[in-house]
C-alpha cells in the first residue's frame, strides 16, 4: 500500500484517498507514515544528472565506457582515417598560415590587401 502511495503522488495523482480505502487498513495504523511520505515529496526535488555523471555510473554499472571520438576513428575503414588525417592536417596548415600571415595590428594580409584597394 505504501508504494501505490508513493508511486500515486510522484505522478500527482489525485485518487490516493482511494488507495488507503483499498487496502482496507485502519487510517489512523498508517497515518504518520503516510503524512511522511507527503513531507517528502514535498521535500524532495527532481534533479537531471550531469552527463558526466551519467557516464561513470554507466561504466561503474555495465564496466564498458561509451565510445569516445579516438575509438570510433579507430574501427573505420583505412581509406577514412587516412581521408580524416589527410583533412586534420591541411587544417593544421590552414590555420598556421593564418597566423603566419597576420600583421602586427591584427589584420591578416588577406583583409589588408582588399582594405587598401
Amino acid at each position: 500500500m505504501l508504494a501505490a502511495y508513493t508511486d500515486a503522488m510522484l505522478a500527482n495523482h489525485d485518487d490516493v484517498e482511494e488507495i488507503v480505502g483499498f487496502y482496507q487498513i485502519p487510517r489512523g495504523d498508517v497515518e504518520g507514515i503516510l503524512g511522511l511520505i507527503r513531507r517528502l515529496q514535498g521535500a524532495f526535488i527532481y534533479v537531471h544528472p550531469s552527463k558526466r555523471y551519467v557516464r561513470r555510473l554507466r561504466v561503474d554499472l555495465v564496466g564498458e565506457p561509451q565510445p569516445s571520438v579516438i575509438n570510433t576513428i579507430r574501427y573505420l575503414p583505412p581509406r577514412v582515417q587516412i581521408a580524416a588525417g589527410v583533412a586534420l592536417l591541411a587544417g593544421g596548415m590552414m590555420l598556421l598560415s593564418r597566423r603566419r600571415f597576420t600583421l602586427p595590428d591584427g589584420k591578416s594580409a588577406v583583409e589588408a590587401l582588399t582594405a587598401t584597394q
